[in-house]
């Protein structure tokens, strides 16, 4: 797993005993699919939690992946990270810029300032790195996710990933 950067996504607390590294795409299906489990699977474990995401835009599969990343991104510029990766993952596949623009006009959130941000080489410099940063961890697919530092690209099911939580938990020198 790549180091936890200062500008990281990230809730939770930087001493949780679990560490979740996610790698998604907000246009792919399976990573909007597995939101509300790992949601679930947070809420229920009774031990703190650091999540984070990374962006891993499949480009050559969805094509909105890109446009996505970079809402999200100029978004965690503004300050609302979190509450715009929540929308962006229960948005259908296919959404339209617009769609999503329309959207985030009913937070609070300063539409005019992240257009402004959109396309900026910043923005997409960050995304870049997450994406390079995955890839050199072995990231292929998404979702793929790293509890503490073992890597988990298979089913996304509830039992599965508890159970990637007892066994990232059981392994000694974990992150």
């Amino acid at each position: 797993m790549p180091a936890i950067l200062p500008d990281d996504h990230v809730r939770g607390a930087a001493d949780a005993p679990l560490t979740i590294v996610q790698y998604g795409d907000y246009d792919c299906p399976h990573t909007r699919a597995s939101t509300a489990i790992v949601r679930a699977l947070e809420a229920d474990l009774r031990i703190p939690v650091r999540f984070l995401f990374r962006y891993f835009p499949l480009r050559h599969l969805h094509a909105n992946a890109e446009m996505l990343s970079e809402i999200a991104e100029a978004a965690a510029v503004l300050g609302s990270f979190w509450e715009v990766h929540e929308r962006l993952m229960r948005h259908p596949h296919g959404i339209t810029q617009r769609d999503v623009l329309d959207d985030l006009r009913t937070a609070d959130i300063d539409i005019e300032a992240l257009e402004g941000l959109l396309g900026s080489v910043s923005v997409k410099q960050r995304i870049e790195r997450d994406v390079h940063a995955g890839a050199a961890s072995g990231v292929h697919s998404t979702p793929t996710w790293f509890f503490n530092s073992t890597i988990w690209d298979g089913h996304y099911d509830r039992g599965t990933l508890d159970e990637r939580v007892r066994i990232a938990l059981a392994t000694p020198g974990r992150t």
